[in-house]
């Protein structure tokens, strides 16, 4: 078990490094390509599709990965319900997303184009159900492959477009076509691994059972989306395109290392559903030594950025993204609580807590919003970004103490600031690994 985590979590982070650095490189030169008018409009559709990303969603991810670990004799049961109500979700957000679109006036028709382009690639997001078995086997080196053969493929498409000096809209139907051939790549994996689609079924029972279980995560994950995408949206409301180019900027470079979050949360959602049952002593210790880790990683990445973010920005993407600054600073220390929040989801969904979620999400949106109203028209870009960040610490925070069921939890986030935890947390997950195997 150990080996298998550990080279599992390998596998993720060689993923997200040739993603994150090449994503990165490729991003920059669009990024100065476009410039910030035009990247603007590129990132005000993603942003507004990203909204409706809930109802393809439908919060199934990690309870796939938990039902197929508990249940591994329903896989084909629970993976062909979950593709079924990944489709059906997708077609109603494409319904959705055509009404609000066709129904802007005020909204220029590229932009139009741009947002419709955007929202049929959740058709193919569908075929994500095959990445929620591979998780839940720890075998995700088989995603880490296929999607990596995507990407190459579509960076070089990217390049191209630039060399060709191709007009904005060719940069989001490229976007909607790498979702495509990740959703064909990740096929092929799951059939040369024995495996096939054809065995999967649409089963009733198990279909409700999902959705009883994930209706909270998926309007929690909707309230998620309001609130890390409204920005970009108000944004684009109340100042100009460019604005939206600038803040994109410091959305992308302080959400690059989220990967690390996520990939230990997802490599180890397995493990705690286990030790749950095994040892909850050790599990609830475990659960408060991940948040040490989390919220110190979070602390170091927005220490550096205080220091070299001015120089990282004006390196990278030039002085035309010089007044990004101040946005990717306050976005970056806004990391900490989002980190933080990824590790709970793990004891929330072990304690089949879903609901408080919802909860919590939804006076942090509604908090959120009202700053953004508040703050963007008096000082720009950086409002949004000081809006994220205030309502990001209080919904991880503070609100959570509301709720009585997740009080134990927020005492351990608050807790876990002390780095006594980080001492001998190897020792601790290796002493637990053995225990859970043996």
């Amino acid at each position: 078990m150990k080996n298998r985590i550990f080279n599992n979590i390998s596998w993720l982070f060689f993923d997200k490094i040739i993603r994150m650095f090449g994503g990165l490189a490729v991003g920059i030169w669009v990024a100065r390509y476009l410039g910030p008018e035009r990247f603007g409009i590129l990132n005000y559709g993603m942003a507004f599709v990203a909204m409706f990303s809930f109802l393809p969603n439908l919060g199934l991810d990690q309870i796939v990965v938990r039902d197929v670990t508990k249940y591994s004799e329903k896989t084909d049961r629970i993976l062909g319900s979950s593709l079924v109500l990944k489709l059906s979700g997708s077609l109603l957000a494409i319904v959705f997303i055509l009404f609000f679109v066709l129904n802007l006036n005020k909204t220029e028709v590229l932009v139009k184009y741009v947002i419709i382009s955007f929202s049929i690639g959740f058709i193919f997001q569908s075929l994500d159900v095959i990445d929620f078995f591979y998780q839940s086997q720890l075998l995700s080196r088989h995603v880490v492959v296929s999607r990596n053969i995507s990407f190459l493929i579509v960076s070089a498409i990217k390049i191209y477009l630039i060399l060709s000096r191709s007009s904005l809209i060719w940069f989001a139907i490229t976007a909607t076509f790498a979702l495509l051939l990740d959703a064909l790549f990740l096929t092929v994996a799951y059939t040369k691994t024995h495996h096939s689609i054809l065995n999967w079924c649409f089963d009733k029972a198990t279909a409700y059972n999902l959705m009883k279980s994930s209706w909270p995560l998926m309007f929690s994950t909707f309230l998620i989306s309001i609130h890390m995408k409204i920005d970009q949206v108000m944004i684009g409301h109340y100042m100009i395109n460019k604005d939206v180019g600038l803040y994109s900027v410091a959305v992308r470079l302080s959400t690059a290392w989220y990967f690390i979050p996520s990939i230990i949360v997802s490599t180890l959602m397995p493990y705690f559903v286990s030790l749950r049952h095994q040892n909850y002593d050790r599990y609830l210790l475990q659960l408060t030594q991940l948040y040490s880790v989390m919220f110190w990683i979070g602390a170091f990445a927005g220490i550096i950025t205080l220091f070299f973010g001015q120089n990282i920005i004006l390196l990278l993407f030039g002085e035309a993204y010089r007044n990004s600054f101040w946005a990717l600073v306050y976005n970056m220390w806004n990391g900490i609580f989002i980190s933080q929040a990824i590790a709970r989801g793990i004891w929330m969904i072990s304690e089949d807590l879903q609901k408080y979620r919802l909860y919590n999400n939804a006076i942090v949106v509604i908090l959120n919003i009202t700053l953004n109203i508040i703050l963007i028209p008096r000082i720009g870009i950086a409002g949004a970004a000081i809006a994220t960040f205030f309502t990001q610490f209080l919904g991880t925070w503070v609100i959570t103490f509301l709720w009585e069921p997740l009080r134990s939890s927020n005492l351990a986030m608050i807790k876990s600031v002390n780095p006594i935890y980080l001492v001998n947390l190897g020792g601790t997950i290796i002493e637990g690994f053995s225990a859970y195997r043996s």
